[in-house]
């Protein structure tokens, strides 16, 4: 069963570039080593640029383990949380309904 997750975490307003780079090396890697993560999508507010949403699809329970304990994901961790106003906090999501085109795609996984 599918596992959904969402982080959403502000970022210190002189700290923007790198918490960018850091999104960007961490999605890199996921792309590259996790092919259990269906999706991960780094969101940034539109009224609020310092504001993100980390949004996750995970194949699975065993997929989502995997993204947590592999060491690119914990060395992201601690940069990100030293570059945030506050601790972010994951939100588990069940999925109640959806449709669309990127809907069926990720359903043939």
């Amino acid at each position: 069963m599918k596992e959904y997750v969402m982080i959403p975490f502000k970022v210190k307003e002189d700290r923007l570039d790198e918490a960018k780079t850091a999104i960007n090396e961490l999605i890199s890697n996921v792309r590259e080593k996790e092919p259990g993560t269906l999706l991960y999508k780094s969101l940034q507010l539109k009224k609020d640029p310092t504001s993100f949403i980390n949004f996750m699809i995970f194949a699975d329970k065993d997929a989502h383990m995997d993204h947590r304990s592999a060491a690119y994901v914990m060395d992201f961790v601690k940069k990100l949380y030293s570059l945030c106003t506050d601790e972010p906090f994951p939100i588990f999501l069940e999925n109640f309904d959806s449709c669309g085109i990127a809907d069926g795609a990720l359903e043939k996984k």
